[in-house]
């Protein structure tokens, strides 16, 4: 994979990140790949670099309302 990939992409707001961010975890993990745990990013061109934790929640069941 190139860094160049999404140059024709569009973010600017949170919710097009977001969905761009859910769009590469799921792709991965159809990949089998491990996404969990902290990934560190050193930009190219920018000042910043960042870090991202992945934490993989537990899912919400509907009827776990009707349990309680």
């Amino acid at each position: 994979m190139t860094r160049d990939q999404l140059r024709d992409v569009s973010i600017t707001s949170a919710d097009e990140f977001e969905s761009i961010l859910a769009e590469v975890v799921e792709k991965a993990i159809e990949a089998d790949v491990d996404v969990r745990g902290a990934w560190e990013f050193r930009t190219r061109g920018s000042t910043h670099d960042w870090e991202v934790e992945i934490i993989e929640l537990a899912k919400h069941l509907d009827n776990e309302d009707e349990c309680e």
